[in-house]
């Protein structure tokens, strides 16, 4: 009975050695990695509620991701069309100084060189690609020209369909503005211009040779860029709005954010504050243990018998 009693004392104290010890393992690595929860056996709980808000935050990082590509765009579309209207206003200054009628035919022709110049430049700006390639004005059908000439040399638009859509949960904003949008179409049924035709027909006008056909074509082209300047403030203003949405969601997921990543770390890492204290303590028994244990396994019959 001795016998038994004492191999049963003796394998409880190694079996308690070995429990503390493996907790001391524990909260050291704890300490060490910074992580309190790692797998679910350390807590079931924490280890399902963490793995719930990373699920999350990853989606929410995945939605961040499309509002700065959506940002991205946006802000060069707007970029783009603030150039487009100083080019608009400076060709619509040139269509009133044409219509002077002290100027010479030279004079207008230096002029209408002027002219072809910011058509130029605007069918530059009219093909511009955001930072990932895509034409800023192309709509869906970003990667080929947004315009380009037709068998007749008119240019025309070659895009289809809506600039892309950034989700927003239930909703989503378009990151862009589709060329005939914000330049405007042709339409000889309602004599409407787009930009490339307005400038083209200034050029044309301010060489006209005959005075009345010269002055009715410079009348239409200032009445026609007053139109371009209207639509491209209303095209800003609605560049403008998704913007102003798009940084919106993207400051409340970034609030978001910071929630979820305080909530983690209150879920999965190592409160320092309680861990070393815990470490010291198991380390305290452990050693106690380890030192009744020597002491028990050091006594002799003949020392019991004493």
């Amino acid at each position: 009975m001795t016998q038994i009693n004492t191999r049963a004392a003796h394998s409880a104290a190694v079996a308690r050695m070995s429990d503390l010890s493996t907790r001391l393992d524990a909260v050291q690595s704890q300490i060490a990695s910074g992580r309190r929860v790692t797998m679910p056996a350390d807590d079931p709980v924490a280890f399902t509620r963490a793995a719930v808000l990373t699920r999350l935050q990853s989606a929410a990082d995945a939605s961040q991701r499309s509002i700065d590509a959506g940002n991205r765009r946006l802000s060069a579309t707007d970029i783009a069309l603030e150039s487009v209207t100083n080019l608009v206003q400076r060709g619509r200054e040139l269509a009133l100084a044409g219509s002077n009628g002290t100027l010479s035919p030279e004079n207008r022709a230096i002029i209408a060189t002027e002219v072809r110049e910011l058509a130029a430049a605007f069918a530059i700006l009219a093909d511009a690609r955001s930072s990932d390639g895509d034409r800023l004005f192309g709509g869906a059908a970003g990667a080929g020209p947004a315009y380009a000439a037709d068998v007749n040399g008119i240019i025309q638009w070659q895009g289809a369909g809506q600039a892309p859509a950034v989700r927003l949960g239930d909703t989503s904003v378009a990151s862009g503005i589709e060329g005939p949008a914000a330049f405007g179409t042709t339409d000889p049924s309602t004599g409407e211009n787009d930009l490339f035709a307005s400038f083209s027909g200034l050029a044309k006008a301010l060489v006209e040779p005959d005075e009345d056909l010269r002055r009715a074509g410079l009348d239409a082209s200032i009445e026609g860029f007053d139109g371009h300047v209207t639509r491209l403030a209303d095209s800003r203003a609605i560049v403008g709005a998704r913007l102003a949405r798009l940084q919106s969601e993207g400051e409340q997921l970034a609030r978001t954010g910071v929630a979820n990543a305080a909530d983690l770390s209150r879920l999965q890492d190592t409160d320092l504050t309680e861990a070393i204290p815990r470490l010291q303590r198991l380390l305290l028994v452990l050693q106690a243990a380890q030192a009744s244990f020597a002491r028990t396994s050091s006594l002799s019959l003949w020392e019991a018998l004493r």
